[in-house]
């Protein structure tokens, strides 16, 4: 399970809004010690809000843990990238095949709108969301040294 760290921004009934936030492993994130962090800085780096179920009754202000299942990522990016890409060049061989370049230009398209109507579908199924594993633990901070 891949775990990040959140804010509860609010709360709508059983949907909590959070918000995940940076966790700097080395710490000189803050510092702008890193060259990732310059680069996340010059494209307008952006925290988001996305919904995830309230299991736990977090409360507006709120430090959660949330996580999504380790085989998600690769799925979901196949599903986004993989499946639009296989159908676009499937539809333009197919109707290549099946009427010229006029056939090709109108089958590429229509495997790009099935994998869009497919994305959509799926889209609203409930395996991709995150879940809400727990509190963030109060930990204390120790200093230690490089």
């Amino acid at each position: 399970m891949l775990e990040q760290h959140a804010i509860v921004l609010k709360t709508e009934g059983n949907t909590a809004w959070v918000e995940a936030r940076e966790s700097g492993t080395c710490g000189s994130c803050g510092a702008g010690g890193c060259s990732t962090r310059r680069l996340a800085d010059l494209f307008g780096r952006r925290e988001r809000a996305f919904p995830v179920d309230n299991v736990l009754r977090a409360r507006t202000g709120e430090r959660v843990v949330i996580g999504i299942p380790s085989g998600a990522l690769w799925k979901s990016a196949l599903f986004l990238y993989g499946l639009p890409l296989l159908l676009l060049i499937a539809g333009g061989l197919l109707g290549q095949h099946a009427g010229g370049d006029a056939g090709a230009v109108a089958g590429a398209a229509g495997g790009l709108l099935l994998a869009g109507l497919a994305q959509k579908f799926r889209a609203s199924s409930r395996a991709w969301r995150p879940l809400m594993l727990r509190r963030e633990a109060e930990v204390s901070l120790v200093a230690k040294s490089c």
